[in-house]
């Protein structure tokens, strides 16, 4: 066995009355959080599109996103729902 010192760290080479503390970390409420939130949400299944818009509407889409700081395809998903919505209502 080599003498040579370690360039690791060891606490347990220090006494564990004056320098360690040896405490339990307390358990998390991320799985009942993650259970409630699954709750209130249901997942909708996504599919890819392609459509061929005019650049006034895509420069429209990236500045509205950008300001809110989200994706661009949320943007586009919520105008297409209101859009829908407001279809379906005449």
């Amino acid at each position: 066995m080599s003498k040579k010192k370690s360039l690791g760290h060891n606490p347990l080479a220090y006494s564990t009355r004056r320098h360690a503390s040896f405490d339990f970390i307390t358990p998390s409420d991320e799985k009942q959080d993650k259970e409630e939130h699954d709750q209130n949400f249901t997942k909708v299944s996504k599919t890819t599109a392609s459509y061929y818009l005019e650049e006034p509407v895509v420069d429209g889409i990236k500045d509205i996103a950008d300001n809110r700081e989200t994706s661009y395809s949320s943007i586009v998903n919520a105008i297409l729902k209101s859009a829908i919505k407001k279809l379906n209502n005449r």
